[in-house]
């Protein structure tokens, strides 16, 4: 089975210098029927304006995921401060409770990245983050790993069975992927085109638009771009 969920689809807010795309249920978006995907209980697309932030706020039993499109961002949490440059990763379990905020550390351009948000595989697990800059090339017409729940599998580690890959297709590339039993994929689109195809069909993507497939054995991504890369994320959890 797969869902396309098309960017025009996905939830819109815009505060002062924060606009947000939400593709679940999130804030003063409820929607009953879109609440979560498997343990992915939160995918948002931030663009954080100069001076945007978000205020720190207290969250426990969370396993968050940013991931730097454009610009750099300044996380603080009370632990710490870490800037966060175009291609940086970073995974927070805020285990027990951890208040942590982020603001654009720019104070002339824009800042665009992804959050999202995983329940942990236990509650209450010791709060930390590490992070990773990855470059583009490295992600060159192939999966990446970048963040796993299983040793050794990418170089960042998270509280839950996942992995999340990093992809830049060129127009023409195909890569395959076989999904286990029982097991539930999310494809967020960043920028480019790509055909996604598996046992349902086959399916065009442009930027924004996610797939949520379940039940495929085999799931191709082809870049399909008539100008530049597809650049996407897949993400493999139960």
């Amino acid at each position: 089975m797969i869902k396309i969920m098309t960017a025009a689809e996905r939830h819109t807010s815009q505060k002062e210098c924060v606009h947000s795309e939400y593709s679940f249920s999130f804030a003063e978006y409820d929607d009953p029927h879109n609440e979560h995907f498997g343990s992915l209980l939160a995918h948002n697309d931030h663009i954080l304006k100069p001076g945007g932030m978000f205020d720190p706020e207290l969250h426990h039993d969370l396993e968050i995921v940013n991931i730097v499109l454009e610009g750099n961002i300044q996380y603080e949490d009370e632990n710490g401060k870490e800037r966060l440059e175009t291609g940086a990763v970073q995974v927070v379990s805020t285990g027990r409770g951890l208040t942590h905020g982020e603001k654009n550390g720019s104070d002339t351009e824009d800042a665009r990245f992804i959050q999202m948000w995983f329940l942990p595989n236990q509650p209450d697990i010791t709060s930390t983050r590490h992070q990773k800059t990855f470059e583009r090339d490295q992600q060159k017409n192939g999966l990446l790993p970048l963040v796993s729940g299983r040793d050794g599998e990418a170089p960042l580690s998270i509280a839950l069975d996942t992995i999340i890959y990093g992809s830049v297709l060129e127009t023409g590339t195909q890569i395959n992927y076989s999904l286990a039993e029982g097991r539930r994929v999310h494809v967020y689109l960043i920028k480019g085109n790509i055909e996604i195809s598996c046992e349902d069909g086959s399916f065009d993507l442009t930027p924004g638009d996610a797939a949520r497939l379940q039940g495929c054995d085999q799931i191709t991504l082809k870049g399909t771009s008539s100008d530049g890369d597809a650049e996407l994320i897949l993400i493999d959890l139960p």
